[in-house]
């Protein structure tokens, strides 16, 4: 026969566990907003961290197949530097023949 003590215990621990997926069922992930696919659907933008200060903003030209670079200018003005492209069609090409 369990004691009260027990009881309780099991009871607190019972409300804990209700509570617990209550919070994760009704807590919803925060929306991450991607690029539409709309009148701009021909390019895509990336970043990706170069250097503990800065990223690079990367473009890809999907008609031209063309990935085009862009670094912050050494003012830093917020103003961008091209920095210069890739053929992204060629690069593949090469791969599939090297691998």
């Amino acid at each position: 026969m369990p004691t009260k003590r027990s009881a309780i215990v099991a009871l607190v621990g019972l409300n804990l566990l209700l509570l617990a997926a209550l919070i994760l069922s009704t807590h919803s992930p925060p929306v991450a907003n991607a690029q539409g696919v709309g009148a701009g659907g021909n390019f895509i933008a990336v970043t990706c961290q170069a250097d503990l200060d800065y990223d690079v903003f990367y473009l890809v030209d999907l008609p031209s197949r063309k990935l085009h670079a862009f670094v912050p200018a050494r003012q830093l003005d917020g103003k961008l530097k091209y920095v210069g492209s890739r053929d992204l069609e060629d690069d593949f090409r090469r791969g599939k023949k090297g691998g």
